[in-house]
């Protein structure tokens, strides 16, 4: 995905996401500023959101007509699917653009129970979980993405489920319980993990050898351990983290990377979230 086709020559991006990392993502985000004056954004065949980081007044061209809006920092939009958003910029603003794969929500549309997506479009909207998962992925953005792929791909699918259940206007269908997995097919999935806590595992691939759909393995994983798949690959990643500590020749940064760690400050983070110690301390307890 490439969120630079999100953008006209009016629009002019601060900051996009690497190249190299682009290609296999399930979600992007740039933030951008919106210059006073005429501000398009052209139509996208993916889902975009946006996350207003000031306020701003404006006039909207929008499929119902001509549009006066006073929007605040802190709220979201949800643009029209594959059609562009032209606006009279009354005053500059800041704005982080989400851009969903498409293919992600039709992954979430098929363990919804619903006939068809039909997001509803919407400005101005006051939603404090899904301004969470989209500030995550801001932050994340910001700091080079450091947790990976991994974790992309769950607040992807969280947001995809998210748009489906709350903004979607298709009635659903009769719903269907997820159970656990079966025992065998957990022990493979962990063993997957396991094997590959040091390289790029990602969610689909946890997904295929549990022979399920994304949103639906993470909910029948969350059903058979109480966490997400990305908790308890966290979780893993701390365990042999601690192991390897115990041996003081290792470094801290070989501790890191050997653990699956971006780098020994994301190493720090997670591991003090996890533990309440720091690894510094951690391997002074020992």
């Amino acid at each position: 995905m490439n969120i630079s086709r999100a953008f006209t020559s009016k629009t002019a991006p601060l900051s996009i996401l690497p190249t190299a990392k682009r290609d296999f993502m399930p979600v992007d985000v740039a933030v951008v500023e919106a210059p006073r004056g005429e501000w398009v954004l052209p139509a996208v065949n993916d889902v975009r959101l946006g996350l207003i980081l000031s306020d701003y007044s404006a006039h909207w061209h929008s499929s119902k007509g001509l549009l006066s809006i006073n929007v605040s920092a802190g709220s979201l939009s949800i643009c029209e699917f594959n059609q562009p958003r032209r606006m009279e910029m009354q005053n500059p603003a800041n704005v982080a653009l989400v851009l969903l794969q498409n293919e992600i929500l039709e992954q979430a549309l098929h363990d919804s129970r619903k006939q068809r997506v039909e997001l509803q479009e919407r400005h101005g909207l006051q939603d404090h979980n899904m301004r969470h998962l989209m500030e995550i992925l801001l932050y994340e953005k910001r700091q080079g993405f450091p947790s990976g792929g991994f974790f992309l791909d769950s607040i992807a699918a969280a947001l995809a489920s998210h748009l489906i259940h709350y903004y979607s206007a298709a009635a659903p269908l009769i719903s269907e319980s997820v159970g656990g997995m079966a025992p065998s097919t957990l022990r493979r999935c962990i063993a997957l993990m396991e094997a590959r806590l040091e390289g790029n595992l990602r969610l689909d691939e946890l997904a295929c050898e549990a022979g399920l759909s994304t949103s639906h393995f993470i909910r029948s994983f969350r059903e058979s351990t109480g966490k997400t798949p990305y908790q308890f690959l966290l979780d893993r990643r701390v365990q042999r983290a601690q192991t390897l500590m115990r041996d003081p020749r290792t470094s801290l940064t070989k501790v890191a990377k050997s653990s699956g760690f971006a780098n020994q400050h994301h190493m720090a983070r997670i591991f003090r979230c996890v533990t309440g110690m720091t690894p510094s301390n951690y391997r002074r307890s020992l």
